[in-house]
């Protein structure tokens, strides 16, 4: 992999044979996603409620284990639900977001065999990580039982893999998909403006750890200098006021999957106000989509692994992101096929039809 302007760009590292995979498992042309989600789950999704893509059950909650939830972007379920999978074996290794040893302000794919370097990978990463370039590292790696974090685009990726069975040594070996809830990802080149506009760093060396989501919950964007000093600054700040309307990355703007409708669970921020638990440290909404996923939630909870309560799904419609890619991606998209652009096909009508919701804040902290 190399990077231009920041960005990770893929590279051939071998001959290139013309085989066409790339072209066919690659998500940002063809994502036929109502036979991918009838293929996987059996069924298509509730016609009542189609924006949320075909679902089992409809949760929120967080993780049992109180440093694992903490580490978490909100309520930790993801971290919390690759260790048990590891630990049960359902799965050998995790592929997840982490960031660059020598460079800490990069981020990149992790492969985590151990429940340690699950944990040292929580957290959100709002720059690119093609973590579906790790799949023939863990193959090569001996793992039989592959596990992955990502968002829309990476889980559309994998189930057209499993689809078309190729490449077959890999493809088959994928055991679990946790899709994240995704309203955008951003250029990297955001992150530089962040770190030399507002927090005054001009040289990236300077640089010794890096953190989106960190401090306490809602988690903000944390800078530890070789120095010893900290340069915190408000996520509302830095998300809604320079990521998200200036760094969106192209792709985005077209994309209408926000739940991860695809992955086995689907994962995100639950902004409400929560429902369950003693205090409000950040509580995450699931969507469990497949049997595989409906099973390990079960599991999960019944050895108290998560704390889980029914979520109307209903509820999961009101926030920002939901509106992002559901309402006004789809609209662009349809605006682009309009024109002719070229656009994603996802073999579906899209309706941004606007509806009353209810909007739910989450409490400020005190």
């Amino acid at each position: 992999m190399t990077r231009v302007y920041g960005e990770p760009m893929p590279v051939c590292r071998d001959k290139c044979s013309e085989c066409g995979i790339c072209f066919r498992i690659c998500p940002g042309s063809d994502v036929p996603l109502l036979e991918l989600e009838k293929h996987f789950f059996g069924s298509n999704r509730n016609p009542t409620l189609t924006d949320l893509g075909f679902y089992r059950g409809s949760y929120v909650g967080y993780a049992g284990e109180e440093i694992i939830r903490i580490k978490g972007a909100s309520g930790g379920v993801v971290t919390a639900l690759l260790v048990h999978a590891l630990e049960k074996g359902i799965i050998d290794c995790a592929i997840v977001a982490g960031f660059n040893k020598e460079k800490p302000w990069l981020t990149e794919a992790k492969l985590a065999k151990s429940k340690k370097e699950i944990i040292d990978a929580a957290q959100s990463k709002y720059a690119v990580v093609p973590v579906n370039m790790l799949f023939r590292e863990a193959v090569k790696a001996g793992c039989q039982r592959v596990g992955i974090v990502g968002l829309p685009c990476h889980i559309h990726a994998v189930r057209k893999m499993q689809y078309y069975d190729i490449p077959r040594d890999i493809a088959g070996k994928i055991k679990l998909t946790i899709g994240l809830f995704c309203a955008s990802q951003f250029y990297f080149e955001g992150t530089r403006h962040i770190l030399v506009e507002w927090c005054g760093v001009d040289d990236m060396e300077e640089i010794a750890n890096l953190e989106y989501r960190g401090g306490e919950w809602p988690g903000h964007f944390v800078v530890k200098l070789h120095s010893g000093e900290t340069i915190t600054i408000d996520r509302h700040r830095y998300v809604y006021h320079m990521l998200m309307p200036n760094y969106k990355r192209d792709r985005c703007e077209m994309c209408i999957d926000w739940s991860s409708e695809l992955a086995d669970i689907a994962v995100g921020d639950y902004w409400a106000t929560p429902t369950i638990g003693d205090s409000f440290s950040g509580t995450s909404a699931l969507l469990v989509r497949s049997l595989t996923g409906e099973e390990l939630i079960k599991s999960a909870v019944e050895e108290k692994v998560l704390y889980l309560e029914v979520l109307e799904p209903e509820k999961l419609c009101s926030g920002v992101g939901f509106e992002m890619k559901k309402h006004g991606a789809a609209f662009r998209l349809a605006q682009r096929q309009q024109f002719g652009w070229p656009t994603p096909n996802y073999h579906m009508k899209v309706d941004y039809t606007p509806f009353f919701r209810e909007f739910h804040m989450a409490p400020e902290k005190k």
